[in-house]
């Protein structure tokens, strides 16, 4: 009786003295403010600790129309793929027409029917159902199998638009908005916005095979005897013998050693490893013969080489880079032309491979330092126009 009694002394104990001074100490008097609703609150800035998960929170303007058409055309497509249970009921539609003509035609000595497959019209008239069933089961599978490479395209292309916005740019970037070039622009005389597509495509095909030739293009041979001379020293002074210890110390003179490891085979371990030190040949060998072992090289080098074909660092990256400009200024005016497309009504599919700046009409910009923010953890992006 003791227990209880202290038990509602307490509780009366709480209502009475401690939640009151509870709401007093929380409540709008007490904080000078009145509680916050949703409409209080701004557009969010994102700092560099909580990145956002929709991109679409990062654009603004042109950009971000682009970027929720692209998450709806994905929805749209993947909407539009006949479900598993469509598929499924179609094939059970047709299994039951063949059952049922198997019955028909079954003797009646094993519990069928025992019409005529050929004349009986119950038969004539399952046969005809089977047929359309089948022909509705077989637009089905082609059409979702059509519909779902469409929607993987799209998918991935939103994907790597939304993780190049989101985690993509640079810090002390800005995306600005590149204005789409007018149609009429892009097109030649008679020709149709798929017709342009598709020109500007194998245009980017043709660039692709460009890069290619200049990237399998030979290096100059000044640049291979240059590396070969510096892999030389560098070897040769890891390889010299130590002399000055018999010199100073009057001890045995010893050869630089490297570690060697190898896989062990024959035994239960699966991937054991095996280290021992060794005497470092090659080493030995560019101290010793540094001179001629470079001489036979370079020979080697114009007998294989060819000068006139050749690219160095300079030319390369200078190509290289004139090449990705031409692309991307290809790949920009098909965009415009599958966006141009989608204003007029007419559905032309993005490469899953579309850059995203390209998708999306933008440009990254590094910022100078005098429009750099004062802090590291500044706010995300905006979009300049």
């Amino acid at each position: 009786m003791t227990k209880r009694s202290d038990e509602g002394d307490w509780r009366r104990h709480v209502v009475e003295q401690v939640l009151p001074r509870m709401d007093a100490n929380t409540g709008p008097a007490a904080t000078g403010s009145t509680p916050a609703t949703a409409g209080d609150f701004g557009p969010v800035a994102f700092h560099s600790d909580r990145t956002p998960d929709d991109a679409v929170a990062l654009l603004d303007g042109l950009p971000a129309v682009k970027m929720t058409a692209l998450r709806q055309r994905a929805l749209d497509l993947h909407g539009s793929i006949p479900t598993h249970e469509q598929v499924q009921e179609g094939r059970l539609e047709a299994l039951g027409h063949k059952n049922r003509i198997a019955d028909l035609t079954r003797h009646k000595s094993e519990g069928g029917f025992g019409l005529d497959p050929a004349s009986a019209p119950q038969v004539i008239s399952e046969r005809r159902k089977l047929g359309r069933a089948e022909k509705e089961l077989a637009r089905l599978v082609e059409l979702a199998e059509i519909r779902s490479v469409r929607w993987t395209a799209a998918a991935q292309l939103h994907q790597a638009v939304s993780d190049w916005v989101l985690r993509g740019v640079p810090a002390n970037c800005v995306i600005e908005q590149v204005e789409d070039t007018p149609v009429a622009e892009l097109l030649k005389k008679g020709e149709t916005l798929s017709d342009g597509v598709s020109r500007y495509q194998l245009r980017q095909r043709e660039l692709d095979a460009d890069a290619h030739r200049v990237n399998s293009q030979q290096w100059v041979i000044s640049d291979a005897e240059a590396d070969a001379a510096e892999l030389i020293e560098r070897r040769a002074e890891a390889g010299r013998p130590d002399l000055e210890r018999a010199i100073e110390h009057g001890q045995p003179i010893t050869f630089a050693t490297m570690r060697l490891s190898g896989m062990v085979h024959n035994v239960d371990a699966r991937g054991a490893a095996a280290f021992i030190e060794a005497e470092d040949a090659v080493g030995l060998v560019c101290w010793l013969l540094g001179p001629e072992l470079l001489k036979k090289m370079s020979a080697g080098f114009r007998e294989i080489g060819d000068d006139e074909s050749a690219l160095n660092e300079r030319q390369r990256a200078e190509a290289l880079a004139t090449i990705s400009a031409d692309r991307l200024a290809a790949e920009r005016s098909e965009v415009s032309l599958i966006w141009a497309a989608a204003e007029r009504g007419e559905i032309i599919d993005f490469r899953s491979d579309t850059t995203p700046a390209a998708a999306l009409g933008v440009s990254v910009r590094t910022l100078s330092p005098a429009e750099a923010p004062e802090t590291s953890s500044g706010y995300s992006w905006p979009i300049r126009r």
